[in-house]
């Protein structure tokens, strides 16, 4: 073909320009700047090794939603009886009562009668009977009990009241003619009432504390009651900030224990003794829910035994042999996160209860949740996770939601099951003290200890260090004293009893327990902390709050405190805590181990090195890195090879080693080719920001913005890609969805692979990259069944203007593509052309080339542009399979040379 139209002094031959590869995006520049290779926009698509850019697979579900979409509270429990003898008050509860009721700590009774409604000092607790005691002067009396059936029911929880405090989080507060007005962040409930209390913290003396509601506006999510005072408007306190302002309203209890209404976590926990397992923890409001990675097994535990909760974003990892739940300003939670397997000799099911004997003495009580596997001749698969509902040693039952009558195949059957998460030491710091008894008996889950001098109090708190089949199943498990007695007449209490759900013992056996012991004022046990770190075997946390048995706010968000060397309760707070920014205008974000010696600490505006941190902390140094910069987001920081990645105020940054391990700022962040997507991100929420490194690459989950400054993202919505081989960002994925929301990113074996999951909001569980059909996920709060959407890619070139600054005319294109194996290509290709501004219209490949490129098929896909202007660009949307793009070209010619200004 000719290259020229015309000959003559104004010949214009055809100038062809393209790519044949693509390796990153830029958004920054204008599209006629970019180099070869660079495209303007990649969405959710992957740009691989050989240059070619491709749909990027759908995610694939390993296990769907877990909320329920309904209130979830700590049941009360019905009282089926009470009556009061010699100033001493015996209720009898409906069911057995949970750990949560501890001798010694208050009890909350209703609708019994006046005299003993309201919050006692627990006394006794009998988990045999369903019993508690506790001190009431007043006649001897039966009470007379209201059950479900008379309108009202007299319970008793554990506790100070059975009620539940509504906190909404204040964005504005102002006073003006002595009203003042309260903005909400969100609409407030119902819960709310004019002539109602509203009570108001952590904004100004003048107007916290409790007053009575005047006026309420659901739609402007206003608060307004009368307080005297100067016209002022108050600066709040926002969440990510340690406190937060908040108007708060009581309401009573929502029964509905087993309700999960939201996802505060998740972390993996790996098995070392297996090379197979790996477990994804997820922290509900109320539960812990596990999934094994291998065969999307559901196990659950619970957090003492149901009697604590979870009410916010937490901080989660494994280390020491356990997985931690950091609760900021409540007491951490920790469980051994091993798995526990008892054989099963028997099943079956009738109707919907089946009925399980086991091999050896389960170690389960009422209440407790179990997993049956591996459980064979049924109708409906009845292996699941459930909780027990009657139990004795070697047998137990559960209740299964389908109907069916069989005996099981128990050949290769199990039950498995996590012990539940328990409150890591507070309050005054102890040390163990070790009691032996060689001749321990037990009786209906009571245990009897003789120890001469044991010094034991009701309420006490013991842990189970050793012993003789069978007291060696419940090793390091925690249990209450329930009482002590005088053994041998001599007036010295040698004797001691507490609960544990172990077999009867009649011979006596050999039994050790610990007991806690007061020393030096110097150390203390874990501080109530938001999140950990582990590096040189210990646990370095936040030191905002105390240890106390219930934390109270240090009021410094600039320390830190080490725990001692492979001892996660103990910690130094004289020789093992760290100032980092001695009292300036900075707060901690995060921290990263570094080298074996160092730590990275990131702060919200400062970048500071620890050095020394291995063996003695005696002479620990802290340097400052940086304090241009710091980290918005503690979970986005990651450490690949020689840099550390963080998500900033100003985009994504990356410190590297420079000489010798020293650690050297940037002053580019690594983001400024993407910056006008990076502007998009809500820093409001920012925080919530998660990110990993997996397969060359580092994932960045962030809540963006439709427009820049729209502010409609509050959750983790979209995940920015960056390619290290590629060196540049090749894609920004979204879920075509509004309702999806990640918690957090994760990456774990399922098998003897790692691979990357993440991990929502409404508690799924999914695998990134791992299905070829669209994405598999659980959008709706309450259903476990995954749908399937249609994965929206995208591919927009740079903007071709053939190296001139004349207007051109663009004749031709032609694209070569390939469809991937096992579908064939579709997909629709339009043209965006400048000055003038224009878009042709969009065509098909099934439109040119007669039908969908067949199964890995390639071919060139030739077609006309016919468009004038500066420069254009080829924009690619598959539609069907995943086709690799190998390379785009257009063909242009220079047009009007006339030296006549235009526009």
């Amino acid at each position: 073909m000719s290259r020229y139209r015309s000959y003559g002094k104004l010949d214009d031959p055809f100038v062809t320009e393209g790519d044949t590869f693509f390796l990153r995006m830029n958004a920054r520049l204008r599209p006629n700047q970019l180099k070869p290779g660079e495209v303007a926009l990649s969405k959710n698509g992957r740009m691989n090794d050989d240059g070619t850019w491709q749909p990027r697979k759908g995610l694939s579900t390993l296990f769907g939603s877990i909320t329920s979409g309904t209130d979830a509270i700590r049941l009360p429990y019905v009282i089926q009886s009470a009556s009061r003898s010699s100033g001493v008050v015996t209720i009898v509860l409906d069911d057995t009562p949970s750990l949560s009721f501890i001798p010694g700590e208050n009890i909350t009774v209703a609708d019994v009668d006046a005299s003993i409604d309201g919050t006692h000092a627990l006394a006794s607790v009998n988990f045999t009977t369903k019993t508690l005691t506790f001190a009431n002067a007043g006649s001897d009396t039966t009470f007379t009990v209201q059950d479900a059936s008379v309108g009202n029911t007299s319970v008793c929880s554990a506790g100070n009241s059975i009620a539940t405090t509504i906190n909404y989080v204040v964005t504005a507060a102002s006073r003006a003619t002595n009203v003042v007005t309260l903005t909400l962040q969100d609409t407030p409930a119902s819960e709310f009432v004019v002539g109602g209390t509203v009570h108001v913290d952590d904004i100004d003396a003048s107007i916290n504390g409790s007053h009575t509601i005047t006026a309420i506006n659901t739609s402007a999510k206003t608060i307004t009651f009368n307080n005297p005072g100067g016209n002022a408007t108050f600066p709040v306190k926002s969440p990510n900030v340690g406190d937060t302002s908040v108007a708060s309203t009581t309401e009573n209890f929502t029964l509905n224990d087993d309700g999960v209404n939201a996802v505060y976590g998740s972390a993996v926990y790996s098995d070392a003794s297996s090379n197979n397992d790996d477990y994804i923890f997820s922290a509900t409001n109320n539960l812990a829910v596990i999934i094994r990675l291998k065969d999307s097994a559901l196990f659950k535990c619970r957090y003492e035994a149901g009697g604590e909760t979870v009410d916010g974003p937490v901080g989660m990892t494994q280390g020491f042999d356990k997985m931690f739940i950091f609760r900021s300003r409540k007491t951490t939670l920790s469980a051994s996160p091993a798995l526990n397997s008892i054989g099963i000799s028997s099943a079956s099911q009738s109707g919907q209860t089946i009925t399980v004997n086991t091999s050896t003495n389960h170690g389960r009580v009422t209440g407790d949740f179990v997993t049956l596997t591996n459980l064979g001749n049924w109708t409906v698969n009845p292996n699941d996770c459930y909780q027990i509902t009657k139990i004795s040693d070697t047998q137990f039952t559960v209740t299964m939601a389908s109907s069916q009558t069989t005996t099981f195949n128990v050949s290769g059957a199990r039950v498995e099951y996590f012990e539940d998460f328990t409150r890591v030491d507070r309050g005054t710091y102890t040390a163990p003290q070790y009691l032996t008894d060689t001749t321990a008996t037990a009786s209906s889950g009571v245990v009897t200890m003789d120890v001469v001098n044991h010094g034991l109090e009701i309420g006490n708190e013991i842990t189970i260090r050793n012993g003789s089949s069978p007291f060696d199943l419940f090793v390091n498990q925690n249990a209450i004293v329930t009482s002590v007695s005088d053994e041998d007449g001599d007036n010295v209490n040698d004797r001691f009893t507490f609960n544990l759900g172990v077999e009867d013992v009649s011979l006596g056996a050999s039994l050790t327990a610990s007991r806690q012991l007061a020393i030096g004022k110097g150390f203390i046990h874990m501080p109530a902390a938001p999140w950990g770190q582990f590096h040189q075997r210990r646990l370095w946390v936040p030191y905002w709050f105390t240890s106390d048995a219930s934390p109270t706010d240090r009021n410094n968000r600039s320390e830190i405190v080490a725990s001692d060397i492979l001892d996660s309760d103990t910690y130094d707070r004289i020789g093992n805590q760290f100032t980092i920014t001695a009292g300036k205008s900075d707060f901690l974000v995060g921290i990263q181990p570094f080298t074996q010696d160092t730590l990275a600490i990131f702060n919200r505006k400062s970048i500071h090195l620890m050095t020394g941190v291995s063996g003695s902390l005696a002479d620990v140094k802290t340097n400052v890195v940086t304090t241009e910069i710091g980290s918005s987001a503690r979970k986005s920081i990651v450490q690949v090879a020689n840099q550390i990645l963080f998500l900033s105020d100003q985009g994504i940054y990356a410190v590297e080693f420079m000489d010798e391990y020293n650690l050297r700022g940037t002053g580019t962040p690594l983001s400024e080719s993407i910056q006008p997507l990076v502007d998009r991100i809500n820093q409001d929420y920012a925080h919530l920001s998660c990110a990993v490194y997996f397969d060359s690459r580092y994932w960045l989950a962030v809540p963006l913005d439709s427009a820049h400054g729209r502010g409609d993202a509050t959750k983790l919505n979209a995940i920015i890609v960056y390619n290290f081989i590629n060196g540049g960002f090749e894609s920004i994925d979204q879920v075509n969805s509004t309702e999806f929301a990640i918690r957090d990113l994760i990456v774990a074996r399922e098998g003897a692979q790692n691979a990357l999951y993440l991990t929502t909001e409404e508690g799924g569980v999914h695998k990134v990259d791992g299905f070829e059909g669209g994405d598999v996920v659980s959008l709706t709060a309450g259903q476990a069944q995954s749908e399937t959407i249609p994965v929206v890619s995208q591919l927009t070139t740079r903007q071709y203007d053939a190296d001139s600054m004349d207007r051109k005319t663009f004749s031709r294109a032609e694209l070569h593509v390939k469809s991937n194996t096992g579908f064939s290509t579709d997909g629709n290709i339009q043209f965006i052309t400048e000055d003038p501004d224009s878009t042709t219209q969009s065509t098909s490949i099934s439109t040119l080339l007669g039908s969908n490129l067949p199964d890995s098929e390639e071919a060139s896909v030739r077609l006309r542009v016919n468009k004038r202007g500066f420069g254009v660009q080829a924009d690619f949307q598959p539609t069907n399979g995943r086709p690799y793009l190998r390379s785009a070209k257009v063909d242009a010619r220079i047009t009007d040379r006339s030296t006549t200004s235009v526009s």
